[in-house]
């Protein structure tokens, strides 16, 4: 049974409840036949504004918005027209039967794939003596795989008496079957093209014999047709026939009994969302906006740090997700990419394939640049088709530089020394408080980093672009440039204002100068498919590493908690339709003992489970991020990771030359010969030193141990990797401390292929993030003390910590 196994025992509970309800003794009639207006309704299908009078779990469950309007004739003397409005499970309904009846009402539905429930209430008034009666139904649906759906209905629950007679209850079993879906791979696309249904109207306190049978269905030959058809008990015959636009879809439908025909039907649907398959004219060709700016990161998150003021990053996956369906949506000829001083070249370097698939696939991609850029916005325009810088542009920050300060005299002055130990001698992070200059070490490792990355930058742009490496290399001096010296070094192709990068589009597209732009973030599409299978969880780990609960951090801005990533992970293992699991990692590193609880969580899940578990680093995974990592069976790091950095820090500010200046005077109660070794009141001595390193060099050890474990290397092997070195992901390769470069994307594949998922099937993502705050704790925050120690918090003095230098070129 899969994981949301209660709700789908819900489900099959309800049905059988509808199926039992049937006494054996024949006191009601025979049901009347439904009303359809398309052809093949039915309870288990149905997802639209038929739902209103089918089965009320069916409303909205489709179109996040909708106008249904049909037109029903019965001979010439009844006509039934019918117009329902949707927004999201909200319905209202209005019905005319021409000279008899009106009727008013509402519905609402709520619920997920699984398991859906809705009611309608509605009045009916008769227009020959006013009478008005009130009706109520109620419905359930369950879409328990991409090739079976099930349905139920109960009508007229209460029974209500109109022109005097009683309308009886009944009952609606309904099954629909998508036979072409039981293959993984057609599921998601051609499965969804040929529906079989099966319902069984069965009147209360009536006998089997007298329910009404109907089976129907829905085959869609080509995108945007659909031919119906459904038979029935008493010689009933229903066709129809369906064209399907985008956002309308018009419908035709008759009727037969006994050999004549006895109704025909038209319907409009005017919907929000769009269909993919569908009748697409060369007006509704388009060009698709996608904005790229900010700091980009596997999430949105905020913070405040002391050493950076408010910090913010911008989640990168919608940005691959609209990139993934410009490729995959037939309206889309071509891609307009504003860029907007975008920076993180790891996640840029994800963005890439993404622009190249699309030209490939001869979907144009042009850059508009209206203020220029830095680095990262120069990396990412390179993969795209033009590239249009605005007039007034400026492109700046193109060099690479690193800064490094030093306190530790200015801190000597104001009497505050800090003690630290750290095993390592590439280990920096807290030594530019107790050091007066950059180490050889570090220095060592700065260089490394800024050779790799700008070879790789100027790598990527040379092959992209029509430059050579001497006007690259004076373009990336660190001189502010204007777009016409750009123009002149070959990175940019022409100058001039969105509406010329946006005729551009369009002419490369061959759609013409004045194109339709659309932003496909703002435009949801339409799910067609019945249970797409959840096979893989992503767990984001980003930020900062510390106990408890996910937050922030005054140092180092949004942080992960190991309370809530552990709970995270936990739920990805244990859910029973996961087949396997990625562990995406974008941290610095932090605290020691809060990186081996999300350590031991991994590694012990994956054995108890026995599920492939894989890892992706972005940005950076060093120190406590690369500890993290470690139990991986399969890591993937982007070309520009930073990761490593094995070793431990520990820091403690000490204020005694600054009690001693200022008079302060301090006694001392102790137990214990080094109770003053986190003291901020006392300087450490040699010996405080020494065992303060020792200790340090302990967990040093337990770091390399657990990373030769996970990685099946030798301790001497990784301890010549360790020493606190970061690199760069082509360097860790080699140093066995990655397997693969790639991204996101990639890990994922080869969790699929671990789990024996085929490359065809079309699978969801269970994806788990940092927990949003709620509104109220957002908008005036908890009590005091919970903001402090969850939002402001800095490292503890003297806290072990498995952290990478914040200061990254």
């Amino acid at each position: 049974m899969p994981a949301r196994a209660p709700g789908v025992r819900a489900a099959l509970a309800a049905l059988l409840a509808l199926a039992w309800a049937t006494p054996g003794r024949a006191t009601s009639p025979t049901p009347p036949p439904s009303l359809l207006v398309t052809g093949e309704e039915s309870a288990a299908t149905v997802d639209g504004g038929a739902a209103m009078w089918l089965n009320p779990a069916g409303l909205g469950e489709r179109y996040p918005s909708e106008l249904l309007i049909a037109w029903t004739r019965f001979g010439a003397k009844r006509e039934i027209n019918d117009e329902v409005l949707t927004l999201g499970g909200f319905a209202l309904h209005a019905e005319r039967d021409r000279d008899t009846s009106q009727t008013y009402g509402f519905g609402y539905a709520r619920g997920g794939e699984r398991l859906r429930m809705g009611a309608t209430a509605v009045w009916r008034l008769d227009a020959r003596n006013h009478e008005v009666d009130a009706d109520h139904a109620f419905g359930v649906q369950s879409k328990l795989a991409p090739w079976l759906a099930l349905g139920g209905a109960v009508d007229h629950m209460f029974q209500p008496i109109f022109r005097q007679a009683r309308q009886n209850r009944v009952y609606t079993l309904a099954l629909g079957l998508r036979p072409l879906a039981l293959s993984r791979a057609l599921a998601a696309g051609p499965g969804t093209r040929l529906t079989f249904t099966g319902d069984v109207l069965i009147p209360d306190d009536g006998e089997w014999r007298q329910s009404r049978v109907r089976i129907g269905a829905e085959l869609e030959p080509f995108p945007g047709v659909l031919v119906r058809g459904a038979v029935e008990d008493h010689r009933g015959v229903h066709v129809g026939i369906a064209l399907r636009a985008p956002t309308a879809t018009l419908a035709a439908h008759q009727r037969r009994v006994a050999g004549d025909w006895r109704g025909d039907s038209e319907v409009l649907s005017l919907h929000g969302g769009e269909e993919r398959a569908a009748l697409i004219g060369r007006g509704e060709r388009r060009i698709a906006e996608v904005g790229v700016s900010g700091a980009l990161s596997d999430q949105s998150l905020t913070g405040f740090t002391l050493t950076a003021g408010g910090v913010a990053t911008r989640g990168a996956r919608p940005l691959r997700e609209q990139l993934v369906r410009a490729l995959d949506d037939p309206q889309t000829r071509g891609v307009l990419l504003d860029v907007r001083d975008v920076s993180n070249l790891a996640q840029l370097e994800e963005l890439r394939p993404h622009l190249t698939a699309l030209r490939r696939a001869g979907k144009p991609v042009v850059a508009w640049m209206e203020e220029g850029g830095g680095r990262g916005s120069l990396y990412l325009a390179s993969a795209c088709d033009r590239v249009v810088a605005g007039p007034e542009s400026d492109f700046s920050d193109l060099g690479l530089r690193v800064e490094r300060r030093y306190w530790r005299t200015a801190l000597d002055r104001w009497g505050v020394r800090v003690d630290r130990t750290a095993v390592g001698a590439y280990k920096s992070a807290f030594r530019n408080w107790s050091a007066d200059s950059t180490s050889p070490a570090d220095r060592e490792q700065i260089e490394r980093q800024l050779d790799v990355q700008q070879a790789l930058f100027e790598d990527t742009l040379l092959a992209a672009r029509p430059t050579d490496r001497a006007r690259l290399a004076a373009i990336l001096d660190g001189r502010p440039w204007r777009a016409r010296d750009l123009v002149r070094a070959g990175l940019v192709d022409s100058i001039g204002y969105r509406e010329d990068a946006v005729a551009l589009a369009g002419t490369l597209a061959h759609l013409g100068r004045k194109p339709r732009v659309a932003r496909l973030d703002r435009i949801r599409r339409v799910q067609r498919a019945w249970t797409v299978p959840t096979r893989v969880a992503v767990v984001y780990a980003t930020g900062a590493i510390q106990t408890g609960a996910s937050g922030n951090d005054l140092l180092f801005g949004p942080a992960m908690g190991s309370a809530t990533v552990v709970r995270q992970l936990e739920s990805a293992f244990r859910r029973r339709d996961v087949r396997a699991v990625v562990l995406r990692v974008e941290s610095p590193g932090g605290s020691a003992l809060a990186s081996d609880l999300i350590y031991h969580a991994t590694d012990r899940l994956k054995r108890e489970t026995k599920k492939p578990f894989v890892v992706s680093m972005g940005a950076v995974a060093a120190s406590g991020g690369y500890y993290i990592s470690a139990a991986g069976d399969r890591i993937f790091a982007d070309r520009f990771t930073r990761t490593g950095s094995i070793g431990v820090v520990s820091w403690k500010p000490s204020f005694e030359q600054w009690y001693r200046a200022h008079r302060v005077h301090e006694d001392d109660f102790t137990r214990g010969a080094h109770t003053d070794l986190g003291s901020a009141a006392h300087d450490w001595s040699a010996e405080d030193q020494a065992i303060a390193d020792s200790a340090t060099r302990r967990y040093y050890d337990d770091f390399v141990a657990r990373v030769a474990r996970g990685r099946g290397r030798s301790a001497a092997e990784i301890d010549a990797a360790g020493e606190g070195r970061v690199w760069m992901a082509g360097d860790a390769r080699a140093h066995h401390l990655v397997d693969d470069i790639g991204g996101l994307d990639q890990a994922i594949a080869e969790a699929r292929r671990r789990a024996g998922i085929p490359a065809g099937e079309t699978i969801r993502l269970a994806e788990y993030g940092a927990p949003r705050p709620g509104l109220f704790q957002r908008l005036i925050g908890r009590a005091v003390g919970e903001v402090w120690e969850r939002e402001l918090r800095t490292p503890d003095p003297g806290e072990l910590l498995l952290l990478d230098d914040v200061a990254a070129p």
